[in-house]
């Protein structure tokens, strides 16, 4: 007899027996949906007890509560509302600080001052410049009146030497106040 025929035999009965007895164990161990009704056991000296929700630990779920969760409880405390009470919406304080370019100018009498161009700053204000290129920063006072010029601030020339090189003017800068 030959090997291959035989080996092929072999696992065509395999196959056979695998596709009848598979849905037929399937089938029949299948229960029934509904839910198995306990069996009544008496023991001599003792009374049956009957299954009720109470007998259930607490833990366990319950038909009203089938995910085992507590019930929802409300806390203690003046949980009541009026309905003419608007809502309460948290609003951010606008921001003190507007980003520019600074440079410099020998013509700024103080080293302490400089000319603020940007919009919203408050005059005579104390006003940190801080170099976004290198994070050095300087505090000066909004004094200086004059035209407004076209980047953020001007700083006296020694100021504006403590944030960056007279060479890399403008610089960018977050301006706060």
């Amino acid at each position: 007899m030959d090997y291959e025929y035989a080996q092929r035999r072999r696992t065509f009965v395999a196959i056979a027996i695998t596709l009848v007895l598979a849905p037929a164990a399937f089938l029949l161990t299948r229960g029934d949906d509904e839910a198995a009704t306990p069996t009544d056991v008496t023991v001599i000296g003792t009374t049956p007890q009957a299954v009720t929700d109470t007998t259930v630990g607490a833990s366990a779920p319950t038909a009203t509560d089938v995910m085992g969760t507590s019930p929802v409880e409300v806390l203690s405390g003046d949980a009541s509302s009026s309905n003419d009470d608007p809502a309460t919406i948290a609003i951010p304080r606008p921001p003190q600080g507007v980003a520019g370019t600074a440079t410099f100018s020998r013509d700024i009498g103080d080293v302490e001052d400089c000319l603020v161009g940007a919009l919203g700053v408050p005059f005579d204000a104390r006003v940190t410049v801080t170099n976004l290129d290198n994070s050095m920063r300087i505090d000066c006072i909004n004094n200086v009146g004059g035209p407004r010029p076209e980047e953020a601030i001007v700083l006296h020339a020694d100021a504006f030497l403590q944030i960056a090189d007279l060479t890399d003017a403008p610089v960018p800068v977050q301006i706060t106040w």
